[in-house]
């Protein structure tokens, strides 16, 4: 597919996909966002710690070497990275850190540094808990980077309302919602038994969700950026 002619003329589009605890689901969020732009014709870039990084290139039937690695290809157009690298040859750059306070601002920087315009996209799961930490991301997203305007993605049936509400009452900004993403009870399964995300997912409503949550991030981009 040929490139568009909007990628390729303009800094990276970051995305920062972040949940307040682990097993959310921002790795496959991140994969699935990874392969909706590949098939838009970007190129894109996947930048997670070492651990992550590993799990973001299994997801695509990978494994990757020892840490410090440079960018592998998991994918025509997709590469997986542990760190950012001193140049980047990408149309779209997807940052998945791991649900650590170091580790988030350290990934929003260099973000902000490497791409322009950057989103934030936060995972919220149903449930008190979950809310609390995707509120905790969300403070600490406006703590550090007030420009960025933050996108909140409910994961199943999760009611993302009082989040809305929280941020616009205590950070003083309006938090968008993004299409929610389906809970598919077997898709751990399937990828524990190393079945490739494309092939766990083909047919399901994820990837309707990831279809339409692309859509949402790389469209009608904010004034407001990780600057």
């Amino acid at each position: 597919m040929p490139r568009p002619e909007s990628f390729g003329t303009r800094a990276p589009l970051g995305i920062l996909v972040a949940a307040g605890h682990e097993g959310v689901g921002a790795s496959v969020t991140a994969a699935l966002l990874a392969r909706e732009a590949q098939q838009q014709g970007a190129r894109v870039l996947l930048v997670g710690p070492d651990l992550r990084a590993q799990r973001l290139a299994a997801l695509f039937g990978v494994l990757l070497p020892s840490p410090d690695f440079p960018p592998v290809t998991v994918e025509r157009d997709i590469q997986v990275a542990s760190h950012f690298p001193a140049l980047i040859d990408a149309d779209v750059v997807i940052s998945t850190p791991v649900a650590q306070v170091r580790a988030l601002l350290d990934a929003i920087d260099d973000l902000a540094a490497r791409t322009r315009p950057a989103r934030a996209l936060v995972l919220a799961q149903r449930g008190a808990a979950s809310t609390a930490a995707a509120f905790a991301v969300l403070k600490l997203l406006a703590g550090r980077r007030p420009q960025c305007r933050a996108t909140v993605a409910p994961c199943g049936d999760a009611d993302v309302g009082a989040l809305q509400d929280a941020a616009h009452r205590w950070l003083g900004c309006d938090l968008a919602a993004a299409p929610a993403l389906p809970l598919d009870p077997t898709l751990p399964a399937a990828l524990g038994a190393g079945i490739p995300l494309a092939e766990a997912v083909a047919d399901t409503a994820l990837t309707t969700a990831a279809g339409a949550l692309w859509a949402s991030l790389s469209t009608s981009v904010p004034t407001g950026v990780l600057s």
